[in-house]
């Protein structure tokens, strides 16, 4: 991977890790989403009349479409994973996509990756994993194996196969549109943003709106429009900035490099705490850094 597109990415997690501490600390954090889906939807429609690009290429459409059904979907089971089963369950399932985004990617879209890619997407995931279980693996892999067999947890692992499916139609429709619009790399990944989210977004409000007293959520909304705001902002260029980068390298590294964001949340909770790093903490900054830069040695760029 080259060095200008794992820039990109990391520059993606921290503003995926921002949008991320702006929900997980809000009054609301599900109506928050809403917010944020609306603020995006109308930072889209001023992209639009701003660069009056043809947003809607033909052959790139169903992808478009079937990308905001599955973000919208991945909206909402995320929601019900997390209200019915303890986040210590929820989070390292809903995590582990890079585990199988290769496989669907090699079976679906014929990507190959070589030994070397495959030891830094380890590398990657066995930091996450470190981080979550707090250094006890084999506890937190016995604690995971046996949450395979609860159907409490139904919800968690929807939410990965979401995850696994959105990357994977995500990655056939920016190689789609690279092909037709070559010259304007980034046009294209925030389009395609801009369009999957208004149909992911109004999903997850139409929900919010038949599920929840709309006096509850636009008082949410009135007190934290400012929050909706950034979050929003954070969001498009933390996934606009990954769409972009879909279009030249494999999704598999991509997802991967992606969960350096857990670290910084992490890192973030620290700071804010006043607690030091601690040799974990560490251990899992090291971990991380090896395999961002494996990532860069594997296919030498800019």
């Amino acid at each position: 991977m080259s060095l200008a597109n794992i820039g990109l990415i990391l520059i993606s997690s921290v503003f995926h890790a921002l949008w991320n501490i702006l929900t997980q600390t809000s009054r609301h954090s599900t109506f928050l989403s809403g917010l944020k889906g609306i603020w995006i939807m109308a930072l889209g429609l001023g992209f639009y009349l701003l660069f009056d690009y043809q947003m809607f290429p033909p052959e790139v459409r169903l992808w478009m479409i079937l990308s905001g059904v599955l973000h919208g979907l991945y909206i909402l089971s995320l929601s019900r994973a997390y209200s019915s089963q303890d986040i210590s369950y929820v989070y390292p399932i809903a995590r582990s996509a890079p585990v199988f985004v290769p496989v669907f990617a090699w079976a679906l879209l014929g990507e190959r990756l070589d030994g070397f890619s495959f030891s830094s997407i380890g590398l990657i995931l066995l930091a996450v994993y470190l981080l979550h279980f707090e250094g006890h693996l084999i506890r937190g892999f016995k604690k995971l194996g046996e949450a395979i067999f609860h159907k409490d947890l139904r919800w968690a692992f929807i939410t990965l196969g979401l995850v696994v499916a959105y990357s994977v139609v995500d990655k056939r429709g920016m190689e789609i549109f690279i092909s037709i619009h070559p010259e304007q790399a980034f046009a294209n990944g925030f389009i395609f943003f801009f369009v999957e989210s208004a149909i992911g977004f109004s999903l997850c409000n139409l929900y919010l709106f038949g599920v929840f007293p709309r006096s509850d959520i636009f008082s949410v909304w009135k007190k934290e429009w400012r929050r909706g705001l950034v979050a929003g902002v954070a969001t498009l260029l933390s996934y606009g900035l990954i769409c972009v980068v879909l279009q030249f390298e494999a999704v598999s590294s991509v997802v991967a490099l992606r969960q350096t964001s857990v670290l910084m949340v992490v890192f973030w909770g620290a700071w804010r705490l006043g607690e030091p790093l601690g040799k974990q903490r560490l251990l899992v900054a090291v971990l991380m850094v090896i395999g961002v830069g494996m990532m860069s040695w594997t296919h030498p760029g800019v």
